[in-house]
């Protein structure tokens, strides 16, 4: 690869995930949240409830980490833990009504922002960037897939 390319890449990059910061930040700072503790929130958005054991895989952080962060995400009502109905043994994480609320308007305020972002290029231009994030996001999968061993 060329190395002014790959640089450029960098830069760009770092300019388009800086796009949205502005709006992730205020939000989160105006709530008090973490980086990691949006993280969490948000994969339980996504995913539903989930293990501990789960949730640190999810994230790729080790259970103890996850454990303080969700204490803290407890204490704040955002999120609770709940006996599992098929085993009561097994613990599951999930958002409160007020953890869904909050995470619903981060990514609605998110979005809007991100419409008005691309609404200001041409369609054409918007199509080429479709495309090249799937390209980088397919890339991105297929270096953290686990390796297969030849049997």
């Amino acid at each position: 690869m060329d190395p002014a390319l790959f640089e450029r890449a960098i830069s760009a990059y770092a300019a388009a995930i800086f796009i949205l910061d502005p709006v992730r930040f205020q939000l989160w700072s105006e709530t008090g949240l973490t980086m990691p503790q949006a993280r969490v929130l948000f994969t339980l958005a996504e995913h539903g409830e989930q293990q501990a054991g789960e949730l640190a895989e999810h994230l790729g952080v080790a259970p103890p980490t996850i454990t303080g962060i969700t204490d803290r995400l407890v204490r704040q009502s955002l999120i609770e833990r709940k006996e599992d109905a098929r085993d009561r043994r097994v613990v599951l994480l999930g958002l409160t009504e007020e953890g869904r609320r909050l995470t619903s308007e981060i990514a609605e305020t998110s979005r809007a922002f991100l419409r008005r972002v691309f609404e200001q290029m041409p369609e054409g231009r918007l199509i080429d960037l479709v495309s090249a994030l799937e390209e980088l996001a397919r890339a991105s999968a297929a270096l953290r897939a686990p390796m297969e061993v030849p049997s």
